[in-house]
């Protein structure tokens, strides 16, 4: 891709510190759209962040306790934050896609940081309703989107993975034109609506693979690496 004149974006709903292990060897060389198109690096350098308004986050927080079987963890720009009471595999789950953490009493009181997504955890078969709930209560102030297995992410209104790319691509006169994504999820579906060359795994959701134009294989079968080596050496 270098060779090529090619620029590598990683666009994902992880916190930057998840993607920076995962791209360890080469993280200052490449870009990131994190937390869903909130939190924006390039080279490894802060470009833009998306916050929450501390407020909004003090209500979700306060709806949140009403909803049966769900769990919350709120990602700031330092770490994200989780009760010490949580449920064990919940936990750790969450500090594999969140290795930096911090577990507090309370959220009566929100630690003190800079928020850019709010994660909160529900059965897979009430995803559905809670979205819908989610942005019937709060809908002008956050974008709500499923992000695959029970998760929810909520991030600034306005703010999504499209959104984020946008601003990347501007630095170098680049449009959604001369953009491959690949995507599986809910919160993909801006993303593959903006490139020209969308792909959907094959593990995809349904309606990701309605908005997307190609289609390759699911993620445990390389299918992201199999459709840039068609598009390198094409």
């Amino acid at each position: 891709m270098k060779d090529q004149g090619v620029h590598l974006i990683v666009a994902s709903g992880n916190q930057y510190a998840r993607l920076q292990d995962d791209f360890r060897e080469c993280f200052q060389e490449i870009d990131f759209v994190a937390e869903n198109g909130a939190y924006l690096l390039g080279k490894g350098k802060e470009m833009l962040a998306q916050t929450l308004n501390p407020k909004t986050v003090e209500k979700i927080v306060q709806f949140q306790k009403n909803i049966k079987d769900s769990h919350l963890a709120l990602n700031g720009i330092k770490s994200a934050y989780m009760l010490k009471s949580e449920d064990k595999d919940y936990l750790k789950s969450r500090f594999y896609y969140c290795p930096s953490h911090t577990l507090v009493d309370s959220f009566d009181k929100l630690p003190d940081d800079r928020f850019i997504k709010l994660n909160l955890a529900v059965p897979a078969e009430d995803i559905k309703q809670t979205v819908a709930r989610l942005t019937e209560m709060f809908g002008a102030e956050v974008h709500v989107t499923s992000s695959g297995f029970g998760d929810i992410d909520i991030i600034k209104k306005g703010v999504n993975k499209a959104q984020g790319l946008e601003t990347m691509l501007k630095r170098w006169n680049l449009t959604g034109e001369d953009l491959a994504a690949f995507g599986d999820g809910g919160n993909d579906i801006e993303m593959l609506r903006f490139a020209k060359y969308s792909y959907a795994m094959a593990n995809a959701d349904p309606e990701v693979k309605k908005v997307s134009q190609y289609s390759t294989l699911s993620n445990n079968e390389s299918g992201v690496l199999k459709a840039l080596e068609e598009l390198l050496n094409d």
